[in-house]
């Protein structure tokens, strides 16, 4: 299980503070990204992909290599929103063998 942890955004001046959940980063348990105390907003849109970016640095090992990004429906499914994820997938050149960490999306407006 990956751990969970907040990043703040340094390009806004008082920016909000966004959280990555713990999670196995699998399709039933994806990382969920929030700003405690309130929705996700549009603004906060901008930063989706490097708060994704972010998240795989810290939890990817260096050495795999991205094989693929695609947007797929999870087992996560939380009313009103929907059962979205961004699927990363990388490859470990080390064993040949594939990874995948799901980032759940349907939060987002």
């Amino acid at each position: 299980m990956f751990e969970s942890f907040e990043v703040v955004d340094a390009d806004v001046k008082n920016g909000p503070t966004f959280v990555f959940s713990k999670a196995y980063a699998t399709s039933a348990s994806p990382v969920v990204i929030t700003v405690p105390g309130r929705k996700l907003t549009n603004a906060d849109r901008t930063n989706r992909v490097d708060l994704q970016k972010h998240w795989l640095s810290v939890n990817v090992p260096e050495s795999f290599t991205i094989r693929d990004r695609s947007l797929v429906e999870c087992e996560l499914k939380r009313k009103g929103e929907h059962p979205f994820c961004d699927l990363y997938v990388f490859a470990d050149p080390a064993t040949n063998t594939l990874h995948e960490y799901y980032i759940y999306v349907g939060n987002w407006p």
